[in-house]
């Protein structure tokens, strides 16, 4: 029934955009959107103060070397929602809201090949691959400085996180620093939506920080589908707090952000004891040396080994765009993550684990500004960090469309 509901999701979609996209003058290679403007309804929508979106997904990836096994996945993605400016609909100035739903289905090649990240980033698991209610979240521009923003969100909407990260398809680099989200999550992100409230002061067009709250639990992944709306007893805080600097540097643009994430919740430890709270910082820096390279890296850390399964994440990666003639559009990618196993959880496992290393390089090829497919090799360096699995190659290709 599962698969039944997607692939009727995912063909009235089609039937949809191919019967409205015959209605719209704009030729299909040059739309923003695969169906178009709805023959004028989508603008007429947004001047009224509501935006449509609806994004699709799909990942498919073999292990063809190395890992535990040799494996084959599909794994999909819908994305949809409205975006409602709340200023035209009501004369609330300034205010928006976002509300989203997500469908996961599909399968992944990660079991088979054995490592810490998952070479299919839109895959969510084994209980993730479903239905999900994400988004409802307002935001409200206070004044020119100030902006307020409360509801159900992720913190990788705002914090700990680029659009950089979102053109590999490993999890080691793409949505929010994967280190902090394992075991003892201080994070979660895309699409589990939990009770938030994020304050941010822009200082001036280089300066800008950012605080927030957000409802959290040593097992808060359990909250999806993102129906249940309460605040549990034994469910605690995560507060974040980030400075973002945007300078230029020998006359190019740069990026730094710089942030601490403090979980007061109530943690297993890797021994069974208990433990009441967790910190980490963390760290990223890009800059483009030229017009179309952008390179960066990033990192997070904490001392808690008896918490973190990963103390220590620390990714580069490199970005260009137009780098074969005739493809402005097009990007070339290049990433390496290395990712530090917890010795107090090598302990409590009776295993001597080391470290994680992932290498991939893809090429995404921009088709039309609505749809996109990218190749990918990854390279898995130490598959979970025993030194007992070979390392592993898998190949795949990411496939987007927006509608």
């Amino acid at each position: 029934m599962k698969t039944l509901n997607t692939s009727l999701w995912i063909a009235a979609a089609v039937i949809s955009s191919s019967s409205i996209a015959l209605a719209d003058s704009q030729p299909l290679i040059e739309r923003e959107r695969l169906t178009g403007d709805w023959g004028g309804a989508r603008t007429d929508l947004e001047a009224f103060g509501i935006t449509p979106f609806f994004y699709y997904d799909a990942i498919v990836g073999a292990n063809v070397s190395g890992g535990l096994q040799n494996d084959e996945a599909f794994t999909g993605q819908i994305y949809a929602g409205f975006d409602f400016d709340f200023e035209k609909l009501f004369g609330w100035e300034s205010t928006t809201m976002k509300l989203s739903v997500v469908d996961r289905h599909g399968d992944s090649v990660s079991k088979n090949v054995g490592g810490i990240y998952d070479p299919m980033t839109i895959y969510g698991g084994p209980d993730g691959q479903k239905t999900i209610l994400y988004q409802i979240a307002i935001e409200t521009q206070l004044n020119d400085q100030w902006s307020l923003k409360f509801g159900r969100d992720s913190q990788d909407s705002d914090f700990a996180n680029d659009d950089l990260y979102r053109y590999s398809l490993s999890t080691s680099i793409n949505g929010p620093i994967r280190a902090m989200m394992l075991n003892a999550p201080q994070i979660v992100s895309f699409p589990l939506g939990v009770w938030h409230a994020r304050l941010k002061y822009k200082a001036s067009d280089e300066h800008m920080f950012k605080v927030g709250a957000y409802q959290n639990s040593q097992d808060i992944w359990g909250n999806i589908p993102g129906t249940d709306f309460g605040w549990d007893s034994d469910e605690g805080i995560t507060f974040m707090a980030q400075y973002d600097w945007t300078p230029t540097i020998y006359d190019r643009p740069a990026q730094l952000y710089v942030g601490i994430a403090h979980s007061e919740v109530d943690y297993t430890q890797f021994d069974l004891n208990q433990a009441d709270s967790q910190s980490r910082i963390y760290a990223h820096f890009d800059f483009q040396p030229t017009e179309n390279l952008t390179l960066f890296a990033f990192g997070a850390y904490t001392s808690q080994e008896e918490l973190a399964f990963s103390p220590l994440q620390i990714s580069a990666g490199a970005n260009y765009k137009g780098l074969i003639p005739g493809r402005e559009n097009d990007r070339t990618v290049a990433f390496v993550t290395y990712g530090k196993i917890s010795d107090d959880y090598a302990v409590s496992v009776g295993q001597n684990l080391d470290y994680e290393m992932v290498y991939e390089i893809g090429h995404r090829i921009q088709i039309s500004p609505a749809f996109y497919i990218q190749p990918s090799v990854q390279y898995i360096q130490n598959p979970g960090g025993s030194g007992n699995t070979d390392d592993a190659v898998v190949v795949g290709a990411w496939i987007g469309a927006s509608f």
